[in-house]
């Protein structure tokens, strides 16, 4: 019984010591930016729901639109390699530049869940929604999202900000 406690103890004591010299090993590993945004480009459930295989319910926070989304995303932070705000017909975008392991993925759920919609989240949280009628071919996602203009600019340069600090210090 009392090896057993040293055994215990011994372990955690290893596995601190090991995951602290991990975490200072880690280039800039105390996180720098003041609003860290962690973006990915999740796509919405289709089918019926057998209480299992679904991910998280999400609110597009303006309009109010509910989004049931699959669990995993189709592409991640690290696949998102710049995000820039473009005017088009309709208003501000975000343009949205994917690393050809993110496009591919974004091709092939393009292909099969056409109709569907493509959720931009930041931290877990909806911030916009695009509905896919079509393929995604050149990397290059386009969506609109709900924040007031006068707060996407700010948006814009946190979202570079934590792109660029995820691509240099968190990459696996």
């Amino acid at each position: 019984m009392i090896f057993r406690k040293y055994l215990i103890l011994a372990s955690l004591l290893m596995s601190l010591f090991f995951s602290a010299g991990c975490f200072k090993s880690i280039k800039g590993f105390k996180n720098e930016i003041e609003n860290m945004q962690v973006p990915r480009l999740m796509i919405e459930a289709r089918g019926i729901d057998y209480g299992s295989g679904s991910g998280s319910k999400v609110t597009l926070p303006i309009s109010g639109t509910a989004i049931k989304l699959e669990r995993e995303s189709v592409v991640g932070e690290y696949d998102i390699i710049n995000v820039d705000m473009v005017k088009v017909d309709m208003g501000m975008a975000l343009l949205i530049q994917i690393t050809d392991k993110g496009s591919r993925e974004l091709y092939r759920r393009s292909v099969t869940h056409r109709g569907s919609r493509i959720v931009l989240t930041c931290n877990g949280q909806a911030v916009g929604a695009t509905r896919l009628a079509g393929t995604i071919e050149d990397g290059q996602f386009y969506t609109f999202v709900e924040i007031p203009d006068d707060e996407l600019g700010q948006f814009v340069i946190d979202l570079k900000a934590s792109i660029q600090e995820l691509q240099t210090h968190y990459k696996y």
